[in-house]
């Protein structure tokens, strides 16, 4: 009987710490922070969202748009995504890896609670990410690729290569 009491309150425990980490992972993710994000990888354009989480970690995930062209030397992107986490008070890195293999690590900045900038490399290019920016303002941290300007679109709702 004495096993059987402390069989139960093991299971007890157990059931209740797997709780208070369901509720903690829940609350976190109510607390999330989710920007607008613009990004130039491997000479294309990607447009998705950055999310920040209140224990300095977030994630990047970039789609293409429809009518997204890519650099000839590579292979049309159609996503990318990635984890990031601070280093510092307001900088840190983003390990961003996209559906045709590119891979790069981006350090980022912030210039307030939801907006920032962040620069890396893959293999062939480079990359330029922002968020939490309008595109008029975003278009002055972005790699442009040369003879391929970036305009905004008429609507101001996002920016397109050329």
């Amino acid at each position: 009987m004495k096993w059987a009491s402390a069989w139960a309150l093991a299971l007890g425990v157990g059931l209740g710490l797997s709780g208070c980490a369901r509720l903690s992972e829940t609350g976190v993710l109510l607390l999330r922070t989710t920007a607008p994000a613009l990004a130039i990888v491997n000479g294309q354009m990607l447009q998705g969202e950055v999310q920040l989480l209140p224990d300095r970690t977030g994630s990047v995930e970039l789609r293409a748009s429809s009518n997204a062209s890519s650099s000839p030397e590579s292979a049309p992107i159609s996503n990318c995504m990635g984890r990031l986490r601070f280093t510092g008070t307001t900088a840190g890195e983003i390990d961003l890896r996209c559906n045709d293999g590119s891979v790069a690590a981006l350090l980022f900045s912030l210039h307030s609670d939801a907006t920032g900038y962040a620069y890396g490399q893959t293999a062939t290019a480079p990359v330029s990410l922002t968020f939490g920016m309008r595109p008029s303002v975003a278009s002055a941290y972005l790699t442009v690729p040369p003879q391929k300007p970036l305009a905004e679109r008429a609507d101001g709702s996002s920016s397109e290569l050329q």
